[in-house]
């Protein structure tokens, strides 16, 4: 492949190909899901998540007596809107034929009341009240053709609009062995 055919590290033949494939019902399906992630507790307040061929750690600060080895889930929730973001600001930009120097996505959140997760409260939302994202981004293009691009992104980032809609979360427990 020549570098004259990508742009932002993406080809763009082959980019316009799979975003017109998610047309097909078929490919709509495939893509839909079940997308599945596999936790597994390691010791303390350390776990590994298992997603396709793809292992993720997770711990929690040191002052909560854990071993600050890997990013807690809370932060690794806003590193995914993050990431899904950026993802898709690249793919709009992408389609629309600008060129992206640098783009950096900052999220962050404060939790409503923490005192429920670690179960001295019985009441209240122990999860983020409120998440905000900025983008930061050099490229070839005006502002308003940015914030359009940066609109779509956040419209149409998948993780972004889980957490904005408050899914339901279905979960059971099996006691094994």
């Amino acid at each position: 492949m020549t570098q004259e055919n990508l742009l932002n590290g993406l080809p763009q033949e082959k980019l316009k190909e799979v975003l017109d494939s998610f047309k097909d019902p078929e490919v709509f399906n495939a893509v839909t899901g079940p997308w599945k992630s596999r936790v597994v507790w390691q010791d303390g307040m350390r776990a590994k998540a298992y997603m396709r061929t793809h292992m993720v750690e997770m711990d929690e600060p040191g002052d909560l007596t854990a071993t600050d080895v890997a990013a807690s889930a809370h932060e690794q929730l806003l590193s995914a809107i993050g990431s899904c973001m950026t993802v898709g600001f690249v793919i709009n930009a992408t389609k629309r034929g600008v060129k992206i120097h640098d783009l950096e996505i900052a999220v962050e959140g404060y939790f409503d009341n923490i005192r429920v997760w670690a179960g001295v409260e019985g009441e209240g939302n122990p999860g983020y009240g409120k998440i905000s994202a900025k983008a930061f981004v050099r490229a070839d293009a005006d502002e308003s053709v940015l914030k359009e691009i940066w609109k779509l992104a956040v419209d149409g980032s998948p993780v972004t609009q889980t957490i904005r809609h408050g899914n339901e979360v279905e979960t059971e427990l099996e006691v094994i062995g």
